[in-house]
């Protein structure tokens, strides 16, 4: 499965099976989450059944099942981290997408007394990532919640703004964006805009109103980054809002 195919597969998955991790996918999941942790100079751990994995606590209306294991992304309190845990932290999504597996992410719809990992001075636990087996068919109340978030979908035109209309601009830009909307975001807001001027692409957050919005940020410019790749355009982002993209390659 490519990360185009995995992005198209995700879905916020918000219930799980009995059945834990296979222990060589946990091992591999692990491993690419210290990997991640150093490209993005971020902590992502992932939490298992032998380090407390299914005392994360989560709301009991919006999730079902079992969860053995989940990734906890944490670092200071400022929005260039919030924005590296999107990113990231997606990379893991996809990855784990890739192996069949079902993950949501939460940033307030748990008991953050629950994850006991150590946190060192000045750090804070941004969210976390239940990660499991998925049912052959999600339940009801499950199914609910996401058609009622996936409402809520914008459309194309409403992410893009500048130099003449969404479909006069590059097919590129128009694949990222759809990329993008297929992407996760708290309350499925997805709160960026791609800035389209002279030749120049900026993804930006026209408005704040929890700073988690750095988190989609982040998620949105990964997704966006992979479907330009595929459409033959290598770059990559500069951080923070307003951030540009830097193209490396046109095929």
């Amino acid at each position: 499965m490519t990360l185009t195919e995995a992005i198209e597969k995700r879905i916020s998955c918000r219930a799980y099976t009995d059945m834990p991790l296979d222990p060589s996918v946990f091992e591999e999941l692990s491993e690419l989450s210290e990997t991640l942790s150093r490209e993005g100079e971020i902590r992502i751990v992932l939490v298992g059944p032998a380090d407390g994995g299914a005392d994360l606590k989560l709301n009991g209306r919006m999730f079902s099942g079992t969860i053995s294991t989940y990734a906890a992304l944490i670092g200071p309190d400022d929005d260039l981290t919030r924005e590296k845990a999107g990113f990231f932290g997606e990379k893991l999504v996809l990855h784990a997408t890739q192996l069949g597996l079902g993950t949501c992410w939460v940033a307030g719809t748990f008991d953050r007394s629950s994850v006991t990992l150590p946190l060192a001075e000045g750090e804070v636990l941004h969210d976390v990532i239940p990660m499991g087996n998925m049912p052959s068919k999600q339940p009801f109340a499950q199914r609910t919640i996401r058609a009622g978030l996936r409402r809520r979908n914008k459309k194309p035109e409403a992410m893009f703004k500048g130099d003449g209309s969404l479909s006069s601009a590059p097919s590129w830009i128009r694949a990222g964006i759809d990329a993008v909307i297929k992407g996760p975001s708290a309350v499925n807001e997805q709160p960026v805009v791609f800035a389209w001027e002279q030749g120049v692409l900026h993804a930006t957050l026209p408005y704040l109103k929890r700073n988690i919005e750095y988190t989609d940020l982040g998620i949105a410019k990964l997704h966006f980054q992979i479907a330009a790749q595929e459409a033959g355009i290598s770059g990559t982002w500069e951080w923070g809002n307003q951030g540009a993209f830097l193209i490396k390659e046109q095929a």
